[in-house]
C-alpha cells in the first residue's frame, strides 16, 4: 500500500484536512520505522505544519495511534460489506464467504492499516471510545451473519460469540499469514488466488459449524 500524506500548500493559512493528513503521516511512520519512529512532531513535519498543529487534534502519540486504529476498522468494515453488497440476496453460507474474502482482501490491500488497527491500541476501556464503537462494528458484521445462521438452523446451535470467534480467527489469522509471508507466494500472487484460498478456508469452516456436521447440509445449499 501506498500512503500518501497530503502536505499543507505554501501559500495556505491552513491545511484543509490537518486530522486525515496527520493519520496518514503517522500510519507511514509506523509503516517505515514501527512506533518508536513515530511522534506527533514527525507527523506535523511530513504534513507540513508547525510542531503545535497536531495538538489540535490529538492530545498525544497514543491518541494518533488510536485514531489510526479507529480509521482501519471502519475501512475494514465497509470493505467486508462491499463484499456482502454483490450477494446481498444469496445464501447466508455465501455472504459469509463474501465477509471473509473482504477482510482478507482489506489485509493485503492495506497491510498497515490492518497491523495498527489490531495493535493493541484500546488501552484501558473507555479511553478511545470511538476506537472501541469502531471495533464493535467490524466484529459485528461476521457476528450478525452467524446470529443469522443460527436463528435459521444454517449453523449449530451455539454461543454466538463463541462461533463468531471461530470464524474471526480463522479470516484473521489468514490475512496475517498472508502479509507476514507465511503462505507460499504461488499461491497468493494475485487478487483471484487470494480470494480463491480465502474462499476454499472459509467453506471449511462453515462445514464445521454448519448444522449438518458431516457437511452434506452445506453441500446441498451450495
Amino acid at each position: 500500500m501506498t500512503i500518501r500524506v497530503q502536505r499543507k500548500r505554501a501559500d495556505s493559512y491552513q491545511h484543509g484536512d490537518l486530522r486525515h493528513a496527520l493519520i496518514q503521516a503517522g500510519l507511514k511512520l509506523l509503516a517505515e520505522g514501527g512506533l518508536p519512529a513515530l511522534s506527533l512532531r514527525a507527523a506535523a513535519q511530513l504534513a507540513g505544519v508547525s510542531h503545535a498543529a497536531p495538538y489540535r487534534h490529538f492530545k498525544d502519540k497514543g491518541a494518533l495511534v488510536a485514531a489510526i486504529a479507529e480509521e482501519g476498522f471502519r475501512l475494514l468494515t465497509r470493505r467486508m460489506k462491499e463484499e456482502l453488497a454483490t450477494c446481498a440476496d444469496a445464501d447466508l453460507l455465501v455472504r459469509f464467504r463474501a465477509a471473509a474474502i473482504g477482510y482478507v482482501t482489506f489485509a493485503v490491500e492495506s497491510p498497515g492499516y490492518f497491523r495498527v488497527t489490531f495493535g493493541g491500541a484500546f488501552g484501558v476501556p473507555g479511553t478511545y471510545p470511538t476506537l472501541e464503537q469502531a471495533g464493535a462494528e467490524a466484529y459485528g458484521v461476521l457476528r450478525d451473519l452467524i446470529s443469522q445462521g443460527i436463528a435459521s438452523g444454517r449453523l449449530r446451535t451455539g454461543d454466538p460469540d463463541q462461533l463468531s470467534l471461530a470464524v474471526w480467527s480463522l479470516v484473521h489469522g489468514l490475512g496475517m499469514l498472508i502479509i507476514d509471508g507465511n503462505v507460499p507466494p504461488e499461491r497468493v500472487a494475485t487478487a483471484a488466488q487470494r480470494r480463491a484460498l480465502t474462499d476454499g478456508v472459509s467453506r471449511l469452516l462453515m462445514e464445521g459449524l454448519a448444522a449438518d456436521s458431516a457437511g452434506r447440509f452445506v453441500e446441498r445449499l451450495l
